[in-house]
């Protein structure tokens, strides 16, 4: 879903950090302590985006467009052939580039997260994934960041 405004964009980023990291983080905790700390962080996650007006609006906006989705007769006639497909080349490039980005920036955060791991464990850190964590807090802000505003530029496909 797309942010409305930067200062969105930034939030969303943020949280996004914010609970990555401490999932990162609880790998170092017994089995028992990891599991509330990731469901504390989720859960914390989760009432933050509701807190928000916008998260609020955005999920009602969604509802109300899949009902009215649903509730519309189909205007054209019943065709022997099959249905129209038209496709806006723009929306799609910028679908497609977004998705491509999306993977793209989520697989280097992985491969750059398991250098950094390797490199702690192997100075002999005594937590390294808490300090594996604590480095890719400002990577992930700022890759979902440009995910984010990224996706703010993305044309609608309401018409308005």
């Amino acid at each position: 879903m797309a942010s409305r405004s930067y200062a969105h964009a930034v939030g969303r980023a943020a949280s996004q950090a914010a609970l990555t990291s401490a999932w990162l983080a609880a790998r170092d905790l017994p089995p028992a302590k990891r599991y509330l700390a990731r469901s504390g962080a989720v859960v914390a996650s989760g009432l933050g985006y509701l807190a928000t007006p916008d998260g609020r609006q955005s999920y009602r906006e969604i509802r109300k467009d899949l009902m009215s989705r649903h509730e519309q007769p189909d205007t054209q006639p019943a065709k022997d052939g099959p249905p129209d497909f038209t496709m806006d080349k723009g929306r799609a490039l910028a679908i497609a580039g977004s998705l491509a980005l999306t993977i793209g920036v989520t697989l280097g955060r992985r491969r750059l997260q398991k250098h950094w791991l390797a490199r702690l464990t192997r100075d002999g850190h005594p937590h390294p994934n808490r300090a594996m964590a604590v480095r890719a807090a400002p990577v992930i802000f700022a890759a979902e960041l440009a995910v984010q505003i990224i996706n703010m530029h993305i044309p609608s496909s309401k018409q308005d």
